[in-house]
């Protein structure tokens, strides 16, 4: 009985299966008359195609089914054989290699995979990071005076701190140069009283860490 006459609208397993049932046949018995491991059996009537044997032996295996319940055996090949090349063919890079066996060919597929979602990763991780310098303001740490609101009987007040690399930074406007390492010291001369001084750091994108100390300088 050609399939093509009966359900053409049905998968190639389910048709089996319905087929199996009309000719009243149970799952043990048809393994047990057509002598397909039950295992492989299982797989058939799944419809699992890449889980099986090499396509000699599924051919077998299916040419026995269809034997036993009264199936054309060509048309069940032609069936088994244009479902395994939608399902299971493999890419045109990997089918022309004759020397790749099964766990080859699924060993560079699963390569590709990984190095595809480590690109991505990377790629992802690059464009977060970017955001990130973009709109986080630097670093800026004052060492010295460490405290906001300072009295200092020294005419000369030394700054120290550290800025985060590349960013721009001034004291009352005036640039103060930082080592590659971002550390800074600065010299400021003050005046008798209070001294307002206003450390800086603006980074490529624009944003700015701010800090101010309150010198009084009591000759």
């Amino acid at each position: 009985m050609p399939i093509a006459q009966t359900k053409d609208n049905l998968k190639l397993n389910d048709f089996l299966i319905e087929r199996r049932k009309f000719m009243r046949i149970r799952f043990g018995d048809l393994s047990a008359r057509t002598g397909i491991p039950a295992k492989h059996l299982k797989k058939i009537e799944k419809g699992e195609w890449c889980d099986l044997p090499s396509g000699v032996y599924v051919k077998g295996f299916l040419k026995k089914y269809a034997q036993t319940v009264g199936l054309d055996e060509a048309e069940v090949a032609s069936r088994y054989e244009s479902e395994w090349n939608q399902i299971c063919a493999l890419p045109a890079s990997l089918a022309g290699n004759q020397n790749l066996n099964r766990f080859d060919l699924l060993k560079n597929i699963s390569l590709r995979k990984i190095f595809t979602a480590a690109a991505a990763v990377f790629v992802i991780g690059y464009v977060l990071w970017q955001f990130r310098v973009i709109l986080e303001r630097p670093d800026l740490n004052l060492e010295n005076p460490p405290t906001e609101d300072v009295v200092s009987a020294e005419a000369v007040l030394e700054l120290a701190g550290r800025v985060s690399p590349g960013a721009a930074l001034t004291v009352n406007n005036d640039p103060v140069y930082p080592e590659e390492s971002g550390g800074f010291k600065k010299n400021v001369e003050l005046l008798p009283g209070l001294n307002v001084l206003e450390i800086k750091a603006v980074s490529r994108f624009g944003k700015e860490s701010k800090i101010i100390r309150r010198v009084t300088f009591n000759p």
